[in-house]
């Protein structure tokens, strides 16, 4: 009989990789005065399942933020099926693959290169295909900590860009919040542990488990979902965005189908609050993540809103390994992932 896995430790070289992320500013500032020198007019972050989800807030940001960008968010096969009209030698396309082989990225990558796109990589190191193609990389070394990394390395790039074109944002106390994420990221994953470990023992049973989030965190509550408990732990569950979930979803959130809520500090709090009061009126399992409730040493109130992601992005990669605990099943287990053609 095999034994069920103990609890992971938190990832020791946290630290070491958020930090490693915040360091490269000085190179996101270069991708951006590179990009403003081509006169480019369009912002294209590629990737698919975690890494699509990973441009989330970087997406959100630059759309709120930006009057002469334009960003677009788009899955890299899509984008290869159905290429947009507006990629040009004028865009900058940020293409982010963890291994930097993922061959729909990869491909995307080189129609953009092929159409003058300047080119801009995203993956674990730059040993890979992805970052040969690309004009410039970033790396983050690791294969624990990802997509808190890929947050912090594509939303100063966001800052970077937006500094440029003069956007209305306080950039100094942006960031001071970027160089404590690497205490602060520790702090609230450490905070947060007893919660991660209830929800997973109390959800790990259940037939179907619904994930909620919007704004910055809907890219979260996707890798919950998608990547951590489908991929990683073949568990039925459904993503849902939070400005959705009165559109059809919550009908079907009934006696103890567990509901777990992403609730960042961004403008889109409001929409999760929504749920938040909904939910319990008909389900008795509702969980929420929730860095408003975290401590965060060293970060500026007003740089909360833009960090959150990051914070929610860590904890859920460590409630992952909370499930994993409680169930026994491998977060490393693939029925056909790498193993089948597709």
């Amino acid at each position: 009989m095999t034994s069920k896995p103990g609890l992971r430790p938190v990832d020791p070289q946290l630290r070491e990789v958020i930090g490693g992320a915040v360091d490269q500013r000085g190179a996101a500032a270069k991708v951006a005065a590179q990009a403003a020198s081509r006169g480019v007019t369009d912002v294209f972050f590629l990737g698919c399942g975690g890494s699509w989800a990973s441009s989330v807030p970087a997406h959100a940001t630059l759309s709120a933020s930006a009057t002469g960008l334009v960003s677009h968010n788009i899955n890299a096969a899509e984008f290869l099926a159905s290429p947009s009209s507006r990629l040009s030698a004028r865009s900058l396309v940020v293409a982010s693959s963890h291994s930097g082989a993922t061959p729909e990225t990869v491909a995307a990558a080189r129609l953009a290169k092929e159409a003058g796109a300047y080119v801009v990589a995203v993956a674990t190191d730059d040993d890979n295909p992805l970052a040969e193609l690309g004009d410039a990389a970033f790396t983050y070394h690791s294969e624990k900590t990802i997509t808190a990394a890929k947050h912090v390395l594509l939303g100063q790039l966001v800052q970077e860009l937006l500094r440029i074109e003069g956007a209305d944002l306080d950039y100094e106390t942006l960031e001071r919040g970027y160089a404590a994420l690497p205490d602060a990221l520790a702090a609230a994953t450490e905070a947060h542990e007893e919660l991660s470990a209830t929800i997973a023992r109390e959800t790990a049973d259940a037939d179907l488990t619904f994930v909620v989030g919007g704004g910055n965190a809907y890219g979260v509550a996707f890798l919950l979902s998608v990547c951590y408990l489908m991929e990683m732990q073949w568990k039925k569950s459904v993503c849902v965005a939070s400005g959705d979930f009165f559109h059809g979803a919550f009908e079907m959130v009934v006696g103890d189908a567990p509901l777990i809520l992403l609730r960042s500090e961004d403008r889109t709090q409001a929409m999760a609050d929504r749920v938040a009061a909904f939910a319990p009126k008909v389900t008795s399992r509702v969980f929420t993540l929730d860095s408003a409730a975290l401590e965060l040493p060293g970060v500026p109130a007003a740089a909360r809103p833009e960090l959150s992601a990051p914070v929610l992005a860590n904890i859920a990669t460590r409630l992952a390994d909370h499930y994993e605990s409680v169930t026994g099943h491998s977060l490393d287990e693939r029925r056909y992932m790498h193993k089948m053609a597709y």
